[in-house]
């Protein structure tokens, strides 16, 4: 669930663009429109995520947590600028900036986004996490937060999965999986058995 805790105390909101940002959002058919208003603007939106593209655009506010030094701040919130298009993430100082602060290919990372309920004030945040550490980027409202989760999905990233409590286990026979039909299978249908466990991508 997507939780708004309190008025946003300093977003701004884009009014206009310049520079790479232009050049990009104008390849992709140029700016999205009022996407929390206007259901034709958040369907083409909604189409961009999704699709072939799997790209979208915003201001952000991000904050590096941990060793997230990738994208080069200290441990503050700070208003930037990003698009994301087929895996790629560049995020810029602003929206007229003449190149992005960083690009982040998240495809060959292996990122897990996860949406959080109550990161910020005000903001709707997400998080992207790889093998360096942990950032995290807050929207300016709910439909821009998923529009962000449609494409980075679309592109590659993986949703986090909760946990799972291993506790008490001690043979892989006490476990059971789902099938990619959706049955559940239970793995001691196979104890006494010679058995190879392979990791495989089947999303």
């Amino acid at each position: 669930m997507i939780k708004r805790l309190f008025s946003p105390r300093h977003v701004t909101i884009d009014k206009g663009l310049g520079g790479e940002p232009h050049k990009l959002v104008e390849a992709l058919g140029g700016p999205l429109g009022d996407i929390a208003h206007d259901e034709a603007a958040l369907s083409r939106a909604t189409a961009l995520a999704t699709g072939d593209r799997a790209a979208t655009f915003s201001p952000l506010q991000v904050r590096q947590r941990s060793c997230a030094s990738f994208l080069g701040f200290r441990s503050d919130w700070i208003d930037m600028w990003a698009l994301v298009e087929a895996g790629t993430l560049r995020v810029y100082a602003d929206a007229h900036a003449t190149a992005p602060t960083y690009t982040f290919q998240v495809k060959e990372c292996q990122c897990t986004v996860g949406e959080r309920d109550a990161c910020k004030e005000g903001s709707y945040c997400f998080r992207l996490q790889h093998a360096h550490g942990v950032a995290t980027l807050c929207a300016l409202n709910s439909k821009q937060l998923i529009l962000w989760l449609q494409a980075l999905q679309a592109g590659g990233v993986r949703y986090e999965e909760p946990p799972i409590d291993m506790s008490g286990i001690s043979s892989v026979f006490e476990l059971s999986a789902e099938m990619l039909s959706g049955e559940r299978m239970d793995m001691s249908r196979h104890a006494g058995c010679v058995c190879l466990v392979v990791n495989v991508a089947s999303k």
